[in-house]
């Protein structure tokens, strides 16, 4: 299963900014306004926190969220 050494710094450093990436495209391929953005976003952050801690979750995927942590404390409530 590939974690953060299979990855080059540069390569790392893209997927750590991947979920905001990815977040952002999903809000902007279909704006729905200042609550629409809100919820949006709230979703996307949810979905990290339950990556977090859910056992069965994707070891890499994992790995970004806790590397994503250490490197920006306080970003995730």
């Amino acid at each position: 299963m590939a974690d953060k050494t299979n990855f080059t710094r540069d390569e790392w450093a893209l997927l750590l900014r991947s979920p905001m990436n990815a977040g952002m495209a999903i809000t902007a391929a279909a704006p729905s306004g200042l609550f629409g953005l809100l919820k949006e976003s709230f979703a996307g952050g949810t979905a990290l926190a339950q990556a977090a801690t859910d056992p069965n979750a994707n070891p890499l995927v994992k790995a970004v969220v806790a590397d994503s942590d250490e490197r920006w404390p306080g970003r995730r409530s």
